[in-house]
């Protein structure tokens, strides 16, 4: 069991990683529909207490979906290079330059959408009362001014530095245990969306060999975070630097690459996998769990030595994908640090506080 004080955790958290907080708000478009818009008296239906009326929508939703889009956007890329931490997102202190500039852009993205929206506010709730004559009265009560809906958008990020207050050392304690259960949901939740890319197929598209790109760059940039990242990353560039760089991946390969899937596709076998690698429990040339045991006996001489050109992914990387992927440093050796490898026997499954 390798073991460390809550001080070298701290270290690893206060000289590493800064906190990106993104707070990116949007107006809704609708207001709390009430018991006179329906025609309804006092004592008609239940009280407020007991029952909600819920509410209507006050303009079309297309026109502000832009806006939920590069928030999206905006958390996929915070996601990329860091993970979920006290309501913000834990990023290496290499990566808060490339992330800060796909932000930035992000931002004047939203806020040019914001003025775009605004100028057109006044046609797109007429657009909307004309589609809902019978709700005319209701929806022109509760229009507000552009001006005040122009105060409802805001993008906003912070980098900050992670410092408990002095005497309060341990009441990051907790946080700090869960940080590598949350980064192996996450990864979970990546691989998940491979579902119908492997389940009932014989062949691997290069399409879908993305998203284990995704998961291999999140791995790599965390994985000083938590020791038992490093083993399952090893998997991931393993499949990855033996798959051929064109057309379909099928065969051996396939086998490979649905086993692997299997396993990242589970968060707590993810870190009985990555622990028990650690402590030499598990054979570092084995094949991962659920993978059939005599896959490497299939396996061509061309699929051996193929080799994948992780630079050509012109068809799988967005633009926002480049600008980061761009930033991700070399990795450096994995420093054991900041974590405590749990008894890779026990088969107890580990919860993750998103």
């Amino acid at each position: 069991m390798t073991t460390t004080t809550l001080d070298d955790t701290l270290i690893t958290l206060t000289e590493r990683l800064s906190l990106i907080v993104l707070t990116v708000s949007t107006w809704s478009g609708r207001k709390k529909l009430r018991a006179d818009d329906l025609g309804l008296q006092a004592g008609e239906i239940p009280s407020e207490e007991l029952v909600s009326l819920g509410s209507k929508r006050l303009c079309n939703p297309d026109a502000i979906r832009v806006f939920h889009t590069i928030k999206g956007q905006a958390e996929r890329a915070c996601l990329k290079v860091g993970t979920r931490f006290l309501g913000g997102y834990l990023v290496p202190n290499d990566q808060v330059d490339g992330l800060s500039g796909v932000l930035d852009g992000l931002k004047r993205d939203f806020e040019r959408e914001v003025q775009s929206f605004l100028a057109e506010y006044d046609r797109e709730i007429a657009d909307w009362i004309a589609r809902h004559p019978d709700w005319e009265r209701q929806l022109r009560a509760a229009v507000d001014p552009a001006e005040a809906i122009g105060t409802r958008f805001s993008f906003r990020y912070r980098p900050l530095l992670i410092q408990p207050a002095e005497g309060h050392r341990e009441t990051l304690t907790e946080d700090i245990a869960e940080i590598g259960h949350t980064i192996f949901h996450e990864a979970a939740q990546i691989a998940v969306s491979l579902e119908k890319s492997l389940v009932g197929k014989d062949s691997l598209t290069q399409r879908a060999l993305g998203t284990f790109r995704r998961i291999q760059e999140k791995l790599a940039v965390l994985s000083f975070v938590d020791p038992r990242i490093q083993p399952i990353l090893e998997l991931v560039d393993g499949f990855l630097s033996r798959v051929p760089r064109r057309g379909p991946i099928s065969g051996a390969l396939f086998q490979e690459g649905f086993g692997l899937w299997l396993l990242l596709c589970d968060e707590a076998r993810l870190a009985r996998h990555g622990a028990g690698r650690l402590a030499g429990e598990v054979d570092p040339d084995s094949d991962p769990p659920g993978l059939d045991s005599d896959v490497d006996a299939q396996r061509t001489d061309a699929e051996r030595t193929a080799r994948l050109d992780l630079d050509d992914d012109s068809e799988l990387t967005t633009e926002i994908d480049s600008t980061i992927t761009a930033s991700v440093a070399i990795r450096e050796p994995t420093v054991p640090q900041g974590i405590e490898i749990a008894d890779a026997t026990e088969d107890e499954t580990l919860d993750c506080f998103f």
